[in-house]
């Protein structure tokens, strides 16, 4: 039988609390998301992966496109 991967929530809370307070893991996270998160010591199994995509893809989708490059653009 085939072990199901947990998702570990201590590391997705820590994801979480790092992106509202380090604008530069943030924007990373927009540009280069594997990257940002091997650069930052984060490992995440399949679900988690699955998860941070779903939530970013959410925020992004959620936000008009015009102040979504906005955003991005003026860190650069």
């Amino acid at each position: 039988m085939e072990r199901r991967e947990e998702i570990r929530l201590e590391t997705l809370s820590a994801l979480t609390t790092l992106a509202v307070h380090d604008e530069q893991f943030r924007y990373g996270l927009w540009d280069d998301l594997e990257g940002t998160l091997e650069r930052y010591g984060f490992d995440l199994n399949e679900q988690e992966m699955t998860q941070v995509r779903n939530v970013i893809y959410a925020v992004r989708n959620s936000i008009d496109e015009d102040i979504f490059s906005g955003l991005t653009d003026a860190h650069r």
